[in-house]
This record gives C-alpha cells, sequence and structure tokens, in this order.
C-alpha cells in the first residue's frame, strides 16, 4: 500500500489489514472448536461401540455422553459455518487489501475504500473485541511500531477472548494513562 502512508489513507489501510487478520483469527478459532467436535464425536463413538461389544455398559454411558456433548456444541454454534462466514470476511478483506494497493493515494481512491469497506463490514458479525485487539496489535507489530506501544493482553485475555471480553476496565485504563503520557508530552514540546 505504498503512497496510504498517512493520515485518513494510512487509517483506512489499516483498518483493512486489521479485519483481514481479525478474520483470519475468527476462522481458525471455529475451525479448532468444530475439528475438535468432530474428534470428540468420532472418538468416543467409536470407542464406545467397542466397549459396548465387550460388555462394557458403565464407560459406554459415559462415552456417549461425551458423543451427545460434542454434538450438541457443534449442532448449537454451527462452527464449520462460522469458519466459512470468517473465511469468507477474510478473503473479501485481503482483496479489498490487493485493490488499494495498486490505487493511487488520491481523494476519489480514499472515499471508494472507505465505502468497499464499509459494504464488507455490513456482513460482520459482532465483533469479539479482544481478538480485535489482538488483530491490532499483530498489525502494529508487522508495521515496526515498538512492543511497548501495543495494547497490553494478557495470556488469560488472548485465550478466553474468542468466548468473552475479560479485562477491559484494566485496558481502558491503560490507554487512558497513555494518551494522558502522550498529552502532556506533546504539550511539553509545543512549550
Amino acid at each position: 500500500m505504498s503512497g496510504w502512508i498517512e493520515g485518513d489513507y494510512y487509517y483506512v489501510g489499516f483498518a483493512v489489514e486489521k479485519s483481514r487478520r481479525y478474520h483470519s483469527k475468527m476462522q481458525a478459532f471455529y475451525e479448532w472448536c468444530y475439528n475438535l467436535t468432530r474428534a470428540a464425536t468420532t472418538l468416543t463413538g467409536t470407542a464406545s461401540f467397542f466397549v459396548l461389544l465387550a460388555n462394557g455398559l458403565g464407560v459406554a454411558k459415559y462415552l456417549t455422553a461425551v458423543v451427545a456433548l460434542a454434538s450438541s456444541l457443534d449442532a448449537v454454534f454451527r462452527f464449520n459455518r462460522k469458519a466459512r462466514i470468517h473465511e469468507a470476511l477474510a478473503r473479501r478483506f485481503t482483496d479489498l487489501s490487493a485493490k488499494i494497493a495498486t490505487w493511487a493515494p488520491v481523494s476519489q481512491n480514499l472515499s471508494r475504500a472507505k465505502v468497499e469497506r464499509l459494504k464488507i463490514e455490513r456482513d460482520e458479525p459482532p465483533v469479539r473485541r479482544i481478538i480485535d485487539l489482538q488483530a491490532h496489535n499483530e498489525e502494529c507489530r508487522a508495521q515496526g511500531t515498538p512492543e511497548t506501544d501495543l495494547i497490553p493482553l494478557s495470556g488469560w485475555q488472548r485465550m478466553m477472548g474468542y468466548v468473552f471480553t475479560p479485562g477491559m476496565k484494566r485496558i481502558e485504563k491503560w490507554k487512558a494513562d497513555r494518551e494522558a503520557t502522550v498529552g502532556s508530552a506533546s504539550e511539553a514540546r509545543s512549550a
């Protein structure tokens, strides 16, 4: 995206790349969930069959419970379907990024990029905030941002952010402290 490195041009390009990373992460998570439920269903279903053949009714009950649980999770959450949705969105953002790379950084193309991005975002499911912040950090790293400038996410947040949003108050406090520090440094330079 050469030429798209200043002001609004930068922010649109960054947002597209971050969204591409976000949807790739969500796709990978849902594929992992789908594969896990499929493996659990297959392995425990097969094991319960052989346990029944050996007259192990007690063990077979537990194994069939695992089959029922894994099948239920897959049926309710539809992991494979969600993975495909995020795969398609990641592809659309990647395609937009490729287009932007060929467009001259002029206001008409900036408007075009914003419109294309909004059209894709219209089809997005609700965003998992912690995963969005992970994607933000990854894109910052790719652009050479120092680690000290990245949003501090704990291991717990990175692991559980796919399911719920832990620790947002800590992140909001970090942002407020950072803005206060950056603001006072800017004032000191201009004085």
